[in-house]
């Protein structure tokens, strides 16, 4: 019987350094994907912030591979379909993510929306009707955090929530694969008081990129 994947033991982390913007001058549509970014600095295993012009991986997490001078692969990223690539038009730039801050004892942690939106479509010469999805809703990760208002995860968690800039949580699981959640944050610097309840400030997250998980990196 396969193993019952659970989030027990999982750590949550905040990314509070990132370096400077590397110029991506292309994308290839390949698997996997190559950037062409002339002394871009970036080593296998790092994993970056992508700005790009394609909408689908536009602000999401990547993690390289096959660095070389003056290229390097997006690990596991398959760019062959055109109509959500379009030749050409992948280049922006990347930020390597260099340093995170632990977020310590998370009672919850949780995505909600990106449920399907749809329409109904309806033919005379049909009896039914038809629904077509057309998108997604937005998505939003919440969590809370145990209140602890001299940590440097408080104030990692408050600069960040007034910064406004696209920020990324890093989930951390057992087995060493991590998830990446790119978006605008907000922390609620007032705690939650219930009466012999723990005290927590709630987090919320507005995705703006694709979630991306990467197995456990081996050299």
């Amino acid at each position: 019987m396969a193993l019952i994947p659970l989030p027990n033991g999982a750590k949550v982390s905040l990314a509070t350094l990132l370096g400077a913007a590397k110029p991506i001058s292309a994308i290839s549509n390949a698997s996997p994907a190559v950037a062409t970014a002339a002394a871009h600095g970036f080593t296998d295993g790092k994993v970056i912030l992508l700005a790009s012009g394609w909408s689908k991986i536009d602000n999401s997490v990547m993690r390289v591979d096959g660095s070389d001078t003056g290229t390097f692969e997006f690990d596991g990223l398959d760019t062959l379909n055109t109509s959500l690539y379009p030749a050409g038009a992948g280049a922006g730039s990347a930020r390597e993510l260099t340093t995170f801050t632990p977020l310590n004892k998370i009672p919850t942690f949780e995505t909600t929306g990106g449920d399907p939106k749809s329409q109904t479509t309806g033919y005379l010469d049909y009896e039914k009707d038809f629904e077509v999805f057309t998108g997604t809703n937005p998505e939003r990760l919440n969590f809370t955090v145990s209140y602890q208002p001299d940590s440097p995860a408080y104030t990692a968690l408050v600069a960040a929530s007034e910064s406004g800039e696209l920020q990324v949580i890093r989930l951390t699981l057992k087995d060493g694969s991590e998830i990446y959640y790119p978006g605008q944050l907000f922390f609620n610097k007032a705690p939650t008081t219930t009466k012999d309840q723990e005290m927590v400030n709630n987090v919320s997250l507005a995705l703006q990129g694709e979630i991306t998980r990467f197995a456990k990196y081996v050299p």
